[in-house]
């Protein structure tokens, strides 16, 4: 598989990819690594404005893309040893990562990924949840084909095996266990939340984050698409501070793709 053929792959589940220098980490453009694309054509674009990065490394930008990694160390920290460890304090099975679609980084940890099903909140992102693990959901990780002076990014189990984000991400981002029955993780916004927006509009500092919000809502209680798109200009213009039309016409989008994906994927799976 060349690299545009795992581009596409990345892209086609929802996730936005970066362009970083060859052997490194980060894109020196401004913005750096949110110089981040959904569509394969718009990435080739900017790669032709930026000819530096043509043959540099690919990396997903978490922040916009509906997934999250647990990035498990093996280097500075052993990390393995640690999940491992929590993962039998929770009563949860110690292959459970192999259930997903799992890297090996240069350095020998692994990032396990997982998708947010639309409408879902994603976990915190949490910088040593335990001794050595990371729950990354606001940053960027390097993927494979990329390569480093150390190694290269590899597959350990085949992409097509990524799986919804299990409940233990959660428990893990937040301190919690697992072994608690029904437990329930609460939205970012309320339904209350969700109505005064459509009442009073997107507030300022949150219009993005509301946006998105409104829109998976709409989309997971099937709302037609048109409808979905009027109700969101409608609740824009109410906003103190409108979203510009490109901004707003990007979250709905970004909504839309990423319902569709869930579905296709429940449908590939025979998940309701």
């Amino acid at each position: 598989m060349n690299r545009w053929e795992h581009v596409r792959q990345y892209q086609q589940a929802g996730a936005y990819v970066f362009m970083a220098l060859p052997n490194q980490k980060y894109n020196a453009v401004g913005g750096g690594f949110n110089n981040s694309f959904a569509n394969g054509d718009e990435l080739r674009q900017w790669i032709t404005q930026h000819p530096e990065y043509q043959n540099g490394n690919i990396g997903i930008d978490l922040s916009k893309s509906n997934l999250v990694v647990v990035d498990i160390d093996k280097h500075e920290q052993n990390g393995m040893a640690s999940i491992l460890s929590w993962f039998k304090t929770h009563h949860i099975a110690p292959d459970t990562l192999q259930d997903t679609y799992v890297e090996q980084t240069p350095t020998g940890g692994l990032h396990a990924f997982y998708l947010i099903p639309s409408g879902q909140d994603k976990p915190k992102h949490v910088i040593n949840a335990i001794s050595g693990v990371d729950v990354l959901s606001n940053t960027a990780v390097m993927t494979v084909p990329s390569t480093m002076t150390g190694g290269q990014y590899r597959q350990i189990t085949s992409f097509d095996k990524i799986k919804p984000v299990p409940t233990w991400v959660y428990d893990l981002a937040n301190g919690l266990g697992t072994d608690r029955p029904n437990i329930h993780y609460k939205a970012k916004y309320s339904l209350a939340d969700r109505w005064k927006m459509t009442i009073n509009g997107f507030k300022t500092g949150e219009r993005n984050n509301q946006a998105m919000s409104l829109a998976g809502c709409l989309f997971a209680i099937d709302v037609t698409p048109q409808d979905i798109y009027d109700i969101m200009q409608t609740v824009n213009e109410r906003s103190n501070e409108p979203l510009p039309d490109h901004e707003l016409n990007t979250v709905y989008m970004s909504a839309r793709r990423r319902e569709e994906k869930k579905r296709s994927r429940m449908s590939d799976y025979g998940r309701d």
